[in-house]
């Protein structure tokens, strides 16, 4: 009960404090336990917006996503669920921020109209452009703005490691390296960096990946080549850890009976091989098969992975057998 009761706060502005005022409710700012307790409170709403929309919500951060075959269709879902949305939080004595809310439309095909969205009695007009989970992508999902993004980041770290190497060693460097500039460069990579990568976005993450490296060794002339580097800082490639950790998730995704609808239409279209068992064959049944972004296209790594992975296999065993296949440095 401490975790709820006896809470208080104040405000400070400038050198001037106001007095305490007691909480009655909400949860700790910043605690892990707060969005757990969120979570439980509004857990009703997936059940309450129904079966024909998909819900992905953390904590305070919802996201509703609604298909249809026109805009007039998808508008009036979007008005219906909204509705029902703001009774629900008005309900449980919550509401939605309207100045956080967000609206985007996505097609195959340029839209001519894009319908606003009324939202507790104010619009939300429709963008281009959304930032979801520190990801920015374009209402055609290319992800031009993430990388963009991505290269004003790493400018600004790289910065930072110029002067640290002067300073500490070189195994400490490589764990800054690997904390603070690849974890950044590398975030979510699983979602933007595949097969449908283009060839200008693989020039930049190549250039941010090698440059750091050189920095690390203060090869500033370039004189040590790209597979050196990477043997001596014990690197994979950005093409290496792409095939690597995308082949992971399907692995798990193919494996999880209870994951979500991915993980079904991952089974529903692998033929197994009896002839070679734990191999797969992906096939797309989807009516949009677009190209390189069917998903026989998109899975085309696994035809690599020779170990039997479709009966299932433990995490260490997993990492240990994809690493021999993806890593060849």
């Amino acid at each position: 009960m401490d975790f709820l009761s006896n809470r208080s706060f104040q405000v400070q502005i400038d050198d001037t404090r106001s007095t305490n005022k007691n909480l009655k409710v909400g949860c700790v700012q910043g605690s892990i336990l707060g969005p757990r307790l969120f979570t439980l409170y509004t857990r009703k709403i997936c059940e309450i917006l129904g079966n024909d929309l998909q819900v992905v919500a953390y904590a305070d951060d919802t996201y509703v996503s609604i298909a249809g075959d026109t805009v007039e269709e998808i508008s009036q879902k979007l008005e219906r669920t909204m509705e029902i949305h703001n009774n629900y939080l008005t309900s449980i004595g919550m509401k939605t921020n309207v100045a956080k809310t967000e609206l985007i439309y996505f097609s195959r095909k340029k839209l001519s109209q894009k319908p606003i969205l009324s939202v507790a009695g104010e619009m939300v007009t429709p963008s281009e452009n959304m930032k979801i989970l520190g990801l920015k992508f374009h209402e055609n999902l290319c992800w031009t703005l993430h990388f963009e993004t991505v290269k004003k980041k790493a400018k600004i770290v790289f910065n930072k490691l110029k002067y640290l190497r002067r300073l500490i060693d070189l195994e400490s460097m490589k764990k800054v390296l690997t904390t603070h500039y690849f974890g950044m460069v590398y975030y979510a990579s699983q979602v933007w960096l595949n097969e449908l990568t283009t060839s200008r976005q693989w020039k930049l993450i190549n250039s941010l990946h090698y440059k750091a490296l050189r920095t690390v060794i203060g090869d500033f002339r370039n004189q040590t080549s790209r597979n050196v580097l990477n043997r001596i800082l014990k690197r994979a490639t950005p093409s290496q850890w792409m095939l690597y950790s995308n082949a992971k998730i399907a692995i798990s995704l193919f494996t999880d009976e209870n994951g979500p609808p991915l993980s079904h239409k991952i089974r529903n279209n692998a033929y197994l091989n009896n002839r070679k068992p734990g191999l797969a064959t992906f096939m797309d049944s989807s009516r949009l098969k677009i190209g390189r972004n069917s998903l026989q296209n998109r899975l085309k790594m696994m035809t690599s992975v020779k170990f039997k992975w479709t009966t299932g296999i433990n995490k260490h065993a997993l990492r240990v057998a994809l690493k021999t296949t993806f890593f060849k440095n």
